[in-house]
């Protein structure tokens, strides 16, 4: 059966009044930081109020990724608030057994599961568990949107394992919640994804045919959300410009580094999903994004890495692509 195309028109209608509200350019520039957060609080005001996504993060997983922003939090104090939900207990358990982030043994108790990874990947772990809990419930083509995002996150983290460049510390959020903007407008049903002709969703063309249908894109969205979530500001700006890489470069920085290897990562990702070899014309494809150069990658070592880009991303829908562990 052909797919149900959306009309300009039909979505233009439905997004009318947050669409009009937007001031592009102050998105993604250099303006007065009291200027930009104004207009991006009124621009999204009204989307706040009725996106059904945009959720607290779980109790639980935000109180301890406030705790464990504190250097001088004790680890006995976050092992007591995570057992107080089993279910989240067990899976932190099941990633730092993952191989995302273990390092030697594998852990058999929270505690040490704490001891083992760290604040800084407790941290990350929190916020992954508080996505998948935020879109458990997302069918058809969302359930891609949320396997992308960790995928991404987790092709990321091995890139930069690999590699060791100093300011990508914060590589894993930015992968995960690249697309959040996606999950959003579905979840608000703004945009009708799963009614898009297929060629609209291809890499670096889907947020142009958002800001044609709706005004925006998913990446200035997702930005945006974020800074409303109080994630670090180094990951919101770069989810916002994932898809404006030359506005990154010019920047240079943390930021220009993340979204270079949010590029890399999300082309990997897209041809593992599809099976597609690491062939010559995937890497010709990959070497025309200036990503690759910027990060000096060669397409040789993309080859190589390869078989543990797959083990990575298999290993981190193991833990998230499922349902919750039992309680």
């Amino acid at each position: 059966m052909a797919k149900k195309v959306v009309s300009n028109a039909a979505v233009k209608t439905k997004a009318a009044p947050i669409a009009e509200t937007l001031v592009e350019e102050l998105w993604f520039g250099d303006e007065p930081p009291d200027l930009v957060t104004n207009l991006a609080a009124k621009s999204l005001a009204a989307k706040l109020a009725h996106i059904r996504g945009m959720k607290p993060f779980p109790v639980v997983a935000e109180r301890i990724m406030r705790l464990v922003s504190d250097q001088r939090v004790r680890l006995e104090e976050v092992s007591r608030v995570l057992e107080t939900d089993p279910g989240l207990a067990a899976r932190t358990l099941a990633l730092s057994n993952s191989a995302l982030f273990l390092v030697g043994r594998p852990c058999d108790s929270v505690n040490q599961a704490i001891l083992r990874v760290g604040t800084k990947a407790l941290y990350e772990m929190m916020a992954a568990v508080a996505m998948l809990e935020m879109f458990q419930d997302v069918r058809g083509i969302g359930i891609g949107f949320r396997n992308h995002c960790v995928g991404v996150a987790a092709i990321s983290r091995a890139l930069v394992k690999s590699h060791g460049w100093d300011g990508a510390s914060q590589v894993f959020l930015a992968g995960l919640f690249h697309d959040v903007g996606k999950l959003l407008s579905m979840d608000s049903e703004e945009l009708p994804y799963d009614a898009l002709p297929a060629e609209y969703l291809e890499f670096d063309t889907v947020h142009l045919h958002e800001r044609r249908l709706i005004g925006y894109d998913h990446a200035v969205l997702g930005g945006h959300v974020l800074k409303q979530w109080n994630l670090p500001d180094t990951v919101a700006r770069t989810v916002a410009w994932h898809h404006q890489p030359g506005r990154a470069y010019a920047k240079g920085g943390d930021e220009a580094l993340l979204v270079a290897i949010i590029r890399v990562a999300d082309l990997i990702d897209h041809a593992v999903v599809r099976g597609r070899a690491p062939d010559e014309s995937f890497l010709d494809m990959m070497s025309r994004d200036a990503a690759l150069s910027y990060l000096e990658l060669d397409a040789d070592e993309v080859v190589r890495a390869w078989p543990s880009f797959i083990d990575v991303r298999t290993s981190a829908l193991s833990v998230f692509g499922g349902t919750r562990p039992a309680k």
